[in-house]
């Protein structure tokens, strides 16, 4: 009698667990869940929100230690770093060229990164934090994650005139909205963003504080324009 209870109760459990395996929602419709509840937005902040610098461009040569020509130096590109204090010239140059360094306002704002086991570290200027202001699925597959955001907290510097007339897309990317796209893989009822960081594009990223940056309308001269 207890071995047909027994047999009774674990065929009645076998069939919950098909039960609620069948009414479980697929991996895509978890996906579609988590925009339409505001979770994948929130998920998303929180994985940005752990870059306590936000969006940086590379300045310059890209490089540290940062060495440009005299001529270079002349441009009035490098003329707005130094001129709003974010770099200073410092001995130690070759002849015929001159070496940078941030100054003490820039430090907070300034970051060498190291890129593989060899080559210089990059040198970055970060001038805003993120704020992800939506998120939507795109493409057949069900998984693919695009998302928009605002930046925000931009240092005066940023906003200089200098600074925004030498650099032109910083006036824009502090002023619209930008929509980043990437295949973030959503899994075990989250998206792991981690895993997409290289795959994920951001509006901005080939931009940079170049001496000669590109979609200036008065190019300098020594850009060759």
């Amino acid at each position: 009698m207890r071995n047909g209870i027994g047999r009774t109760r674990g065929g009645a459990l076998a069939i919950v667990a098909l039960l609620l395996a069948a009414c479980a929602a697929s991996p895509e419709e978890q996906a579609r869940r988590s925009i339409d509840s505001g979770q994948a937005v929130r998920e998303i902040q929180a994985h940005f929100d752990k870059d306590p610098q936000g969006q940086c461009a590379a300045v310059l040569t890209g490089a540290a230690p940062i060495e440009i020509s005299d001529r270079t130096a002349g441009l009035d590109t490098v003329r707005a770093l130094v001129e709003t204090g974010l770099l200073t010239a410092v001995p130690g140059a070759p002849a015929g060229e001159t070496r940078l360094e941030p100054t003490a306002m820039a430090r907070p704002f300034w970051r060498e990164r190291q890129r593989g086991t060899v080559g210089p570290p990059s040198a970055e200027l970060c001038y805003a934090r993120r704020r992800i202001t939506r998120a939507w699925l795109v493409g057949e597959d069900g998984k693919t994650l695009n998302f928009a955001y605002r930046l925000e907290a931009a240092p005066d510097w940023a906003r200089d005139p200098r600074m925004q007339a030498a650099f032109p897309f910083l006036a824009p990317a502090l002023s619209q909205e930008m929509v980043a796209t990437g295949i973030a893989p959503f899994r075990d009822g989250r998206w792991f963003l981690d895993l997409a960081d290289e795959g994920i594009t951001l509006p901005g990223q080939d931009e940079g504080f170049y001496a000669c940056p590109d979609g200036r309308e008065t190019p300098d001269p020594g850009c060759g324009g």
